[in-house]
């Protein structure tokens, strides 16, 4: 005669193999479906290295103000106005000022204060680098205080760029200046209207 609690014992012990019994099953039929499935290891890993290149370009763009925004409302900013011709290039802005807009022919004497000045209150708020050039045209100097065409064109990018700093407050580490004479023309010096051109200031501004 079997007691009562040694036939509790037989009958926990019968539940405990049904159940470990039925989770042999389970996991038996799990591994044959993952076996059968058409699950491919390369395309689990494209998808996550493309969601992992989505999230990481929208959190470089959180932190970092695109570029090409950056100059399209600097280029806004600057405006066509007075002749002025600000364009882009690579990795920032170009803005072209004029002989007329800034000096009296031959001089290297700011004239136009008011142009200039309004230029360089819209790039203090610009993030980068300002390299001034100063351009003439192929006409030579005849001065005492210009031997030639490159002392001319150098003190004109030295005094826009002292312009910007005492004027305009701009960080003297960001600006530089650069003097090439009739080196580097933007039009034939055949004509008046090319020489013209040619007598220029360029500001290169070069954004982060």
């Amino acid at each position: 005669m079997i007691r009562p609690d040694h036939a509790r014992e037989i009958e926990a012990r019968t539940w405990q193999m049904s159940f470990n019994d039925l989770l042999t099953v389970l996991l038996t039929f799990f591994i044959l479906l993952v076996s059968a499935s058409d699950i491919s290891v390369n395309k689990v890993q494209d998808v996550s290295s493309s969601v992992a290149e989505v999230f990481g370009r929208g959190h470089l763009a959180a932190r970092c103000p695109q570029r090409e925004d950056r100059r399209t409302l600097l280029i806004r900013a600057i405006g066509h106005a007075d002749g002025i011709d600000a364009r882009p290039v690579e990795g920032g802005v170009s803005i072209v000022l004029p002989e007329s807009l800034v000096y009296p022919s031959g001089s290297a004497e700011i004239l136009h204060k008011d142009a200039l000045g309004g230029v360089g209150q819209k790039l203090k708020t610009a993030s980068g680098t300002i390299l001034v050039e100063g351009h003439t045209d192929s006409v030579p100097v005849a001065s005492v205080s210009f031997p030639s065409n490159w002392e001319l064109s150098a003190l004109r990018a030295v005094n826009v760029v002292k312009f910007l700093v005492d004027e305009c407050g701009i960080d003297p580490g960001n600006l530089s200046a650069a003097g090439y004479a009739d080196s580097r023309p933007v039009a034939s010096n055949d004509s008046s209207e090319g020489r013209a051109l040619n007598r220029r200031v360029n500001l290169i501004v070069s954004l982060k």
